[in-house]
C-alpha cells in the first residue's frame, strides 16, 4: 500500500473514532497554562505502542463490591496520596468510603494498597477502561458515570465526567468498554458516581504506556509502551475501487 493511501486511511480512521466516541480532550486544560494538560487526552494511545515489539497490555483490575442490601454510594477510588493514609486496621477495606463498600484487587495475592503505591511511583496512561458489573443490578451499574479527578501541588484541579454507553449491537449487557485515555497517578481519583446495593463493579485499566525511572538503570527507557488488547472490535474502511482510483490521480497530479 502506498504511503499516501495509508496515510488516508489512519486519517479516515480516526476522524471517525472521535465523531464515534465524541472525545475531543485537546483543549480541556486551556484555563490553566501551568497545568499538565495531558492528564486526559482522549485520543487513541495504544496506536503508539502498536510495534510489533510492543507487549500487549494487560490490566491492572479493581473491584468495588456494595454489601448493602438497600442503599447504594458513591465511591471514590485511587488518588494514592490522600487514600493511603485511610490503610490503616480500623479502615483495612472501603478506604474512606461507606462502610458497606469494599475494594480489593482482582488478581490473587495483589492488594489494592499495593496497585495505589505502585501508581505512585509507576504511573500509566489508561488507553482503555473495561467496566464490567455482577449482582443484582449489574446492567444499571455500568450505566453510572465515572468521573476523573485530577490536581497538583499549586491547587490546580479539574475533572473530566465519562459517560458509559452501551453499543446498541453488543451482546453482553452487563460490560462496557470505556475507550479514552488519561493519565493516572498518586493525583489522580476517579469517583464512581454510584455502586448500586448488592452490586459488585470491576474496572479493568489497560495500560497503554507506564513510566518507571527504575528501567534506565538497566540502560532502558523509562517509558515503556504497550500493544492494544484487541478486546474492541474496530471497525474497517473500505474504499471501493472508483474511490482507490481517483486517491491515484490526485496523487499523480501533485
Amino acid at each position: 500500500m502506498s504511503a499516501d493511501l495509508r496515510k488516508y486511511f489512519l486519517e479516515a480512521q480516526e476522524e471517525a473514532n472521535d465523531s464515534f466516541f465524541n472525545y475531543d480532550g485537546y483543549d480541556y486544560f486551556d484555563d490553566y497554562d501551568d497545568f499538565d494538560d495531558d492528564y486526559f487526552e482522549g485520543d487513541d494511545d495504544f496506536d503508539m505502542a502498536s510495534g510489533s515489539s510492543a507487549p500487549t497490555s494487560q490490566p491492572y483490575i479493581v473491584v468495588i463490591k456494595n454489601t448493602a442490601t438497600a442503599t447504594a454510594h458513591p465511591v471514590t477510588i485511587l488518588g494514592a496520596y490522600n487514600t493511603l493514609k485511610y490503610n490503616s486496621a480500623t479502615t483495612p477495606h472501603n478506604w474512606q468510603n461507606a462502610a458497606s463498600i469494599s475494594i480489593t484487587m482482582g488478581i490473587s495475592g495483589i492488594t489494592y494498597a499495593e496497585f495505589l503505591y505502585q501508581s505512585m511511583n509507576k504511573p500509566f496512561v489508561c488507553g482503555l477502561t473495561y467496566y464490567q458489573a455482577s449482582g443484582t443490578n449489574a446492567e444499571a451499574q455500568i450505566l453510572e458515570t465515572l468521573t476523573l479527578i485530577s490536581r497538583d501541588v499549586n491547587g490546580n484541579e479539574t475533572q473530566k465526567t465519562l459517560v458509559p454507553t452501551i453499543d446498541p449491537y453488543q451482546q453482553q449487557n452487563s460490560v462496557i468498554a470505556i475507550k479514552f485515555s488519561y493519565k493516572i497517578d498518586g493525583f489522580t481519583s476517579i469517583v464512581i458516581s454510584s455502586v448500586l446495593q448488592n452490586t459488585t463493579a470491576k474496572l479493568y485499566f489497560y495500560p497503554a504506556e507506564t513510566s518507571s525511572v527504575s528501567r534506565t538503570l538497566t540502560g532502558r527507557r523509562a517509558v515503556a509502551g504497550y500493544g492494544s488488547p484487541h478486546i474492541i472490535k474496530q471497525d474497517k474502511l473500505t474504499l471501493s475501487n472508483s474511490a482507490i482510483r481517483k486517491l491515484k490521480g490526485r496523487r499523480r497530479r501533485r
